[in-house]
């Protein structure tokens, strides 16, 4: 089943955000509090690349799902974002959002609606939430200027037991008038607050302990009793129980 969910994933994923950067070409911008922002673009073009890369503590592996399904902490970490709304859940691995952002003075605030669909890569555990825009799911809002193109991911990779090493990358037209100088600054402090306040909201206690059962936790990460969970799990598996005489 995971391999069938990394497949669609890849599926998903092609000609988009995870191959929408020429590696060879990321400035670095940012470096600190061991978070890193990198910027793809020039002062003058519309269409904005960022990436914020840090390591990020994590307690529970389980936590960063249970963060990722609750829209408002979702938005309460990401800077300069006022709401997430649910519009659809298909199911774990494909949601339909409505995000709306607050932008500083006199910039009109953006919005934009999003597919965004998951997957967890079987060998390294990494998990992989890809966005792209999807304008039929919510109409244009006059209070809104509509976002023309949005699209990137958020990957979530393990790293020693209670450290994640998180991405956000985002490639973007942020659409009306905004200053070039005004964008860049936005899009160099996106990544790098948000980063600062994920590693506070994720180890909040009601994200704790939650076991959702769409994604598997690296061994090395589960406690005794998860371990053999998963043992029973699998020797079940493997070996099923005898039908019914008949």
């Amino acid at each position: 089943m995971i391999i069938k969910r990394f497949l669609l994933g890849l599926i998903l994923l092609s000609g988009s955000a995870m191959s929408m950067a020429d590696p060879s070409k990321w400035v670095l911008v940012t470096d600190r509090d061991d978070i890193q922002v990198y910027r793809q673009d020039d002062d003058s073009s519309r269409l904005k690349t960022f990436r914020g890369v840090g390591v990020v503590p994590v307690a529970d592996f389980n936590a960063i799902g249970a963060l990722m399904d609750d829209y408002g902490a979702v938005a309460s970490f990401m800077h300069m974002v006022s709401e997430i709304r649910d519009l659809h859940r298909a199911s774990p691995y494909q949601r339909d959002v409505y995000v709306t952002t607050r932008l500083p003075w006199p910039v009109k605030d953006r919005d934009a609606p999003l597919r965004v669909t998951f997957y967890q890569e079987p060998d390294s555990y990494d998990l992989v939430m890809p966005f792209s825009l999807n304008p039929p799911v919510f109409p244009e809002q006059s209070d809104y200027v509509r976002m023309p193109q949005m699209e990137g991911y958020y990957r979530f990779e393990p790293l020693s037991p209670g450290e994640v090493k998180v991405t956000i990358e985002v490639i973007l037209d942020p659409g009306g008038a905004v200053p070039a100088w005004l964008a860049n600054i936005i899009l160099r402090d996106i990544p790098y607050f948000s980063l600062r306040r994920l590693r506070r909201v994720v180890n909040l206690p009601r994200f704790q302990g939650i076991s959702h059962g769409y994604y598997q936790t690296p061994e090395s990460w589960q406690k005794p009793q998860e371990k053999q969970s998963q043992e029973v799990a699998n020797a079940s598996a493997a070996s099923p129980a005898p039908s019914a005489p008949r």
